[in-house]
């Protein structure tokens, strides 16, 4: 019998979906340590996508975009840990003007 952690991947490959919820726990694992490591800034950063290897960090202000530039390095290492088989080959981080 199958076990829960290798029947879910199955599913969503059938379903042409895994790609989709590996990205998405991606950047939510990277929105959650950003948070936890910049409290301060947690209203001003998000992680909008990742796809093909890039994750996206959106900072409201050059503040938060240096604070989060110098963190990079960490950053990875966590994911890389924490989200085996999703190969994070490059960081872009993007200033956007909040509404």
């Amino acid at each position: 019998m199958d076990s829960v952690r290798s029947l879910l991947p199955k599913v969503l490959r059938r379903r042409g979906l895994y790609e989709h919820a590996s990205a998405s726990l991606v950047t939510l694992k990277a929105q959650e340590w950003l948070t936890a490591e910049l409290p301060m800034f947690a209203g001003a950063i998000t992680v909008p996508r990742f796809s093909q290897g890039v994750l996206e960090i959106a900072c409201a202000n050059s503040i938060a975009s240096q604070e989060c530039r110098s963190i990079i390095p960490v950053l990875l290492a966590y994911l890389a840990q924490e989200c085996e088989g999703m190969s994070v080959k490059d960081v872009r981080i993007e200033r956007v003007a909040r509404k």
